[in-house]
């Protein structure tokens, strides 16, 4: 009887970690591999699993980690966003140091070129 053993290539995506912090939001370039995708989310989103209460969360595509950094930034100034400000959102283009983005502001969001 033949035993055949492999290594197993794990898959990996790349992808986004938005965290919130006291002055804003940081969004982290990643990797993730296949264990820490959600299948509910159609392999879109992680969760970090270490902290049961961590306001992380991981994202596959960009346009969604920006939408979650606005969701916060919003809360935090106490306003909604409207279908404005999400288009508004998803054309923001971060401005990488280090593979990290830090965002102080919705506006910074929503409109950069006024912040």
């Amino acid at each position: 009887m033949l035993i055949f053993e492999y290594e197993r290539d794990d898959m990996k995506f790349p992808g986004y970690w938005v965290s919130a912090f006291a002055g804003g939001v940081t969004l982290e370039m990643t990797t993730f591999d296949e264990t820490e995708l959600d299948p509910a989310t159609n392999w879109k989103q992680a969760w970090q699993n270490e902290d049961a209460g961590s306001q992380t969360k991981g994202y596959v595509e960009l346009d969604e980690a920006l939408v979650s950094a606005a969701s916060v930034l919003a809360k935090n100034a106490e306003r909604s966003l409207n279908r404005s400000d999400l288009d508004g959102v998803i054309r923001y283009q971060p401005v990488w140091q280090d593979g990290r983005c830090e965002i102080k502001s919705i506006f910074q969001l929503i409109d950069p070129g006024t912040v």
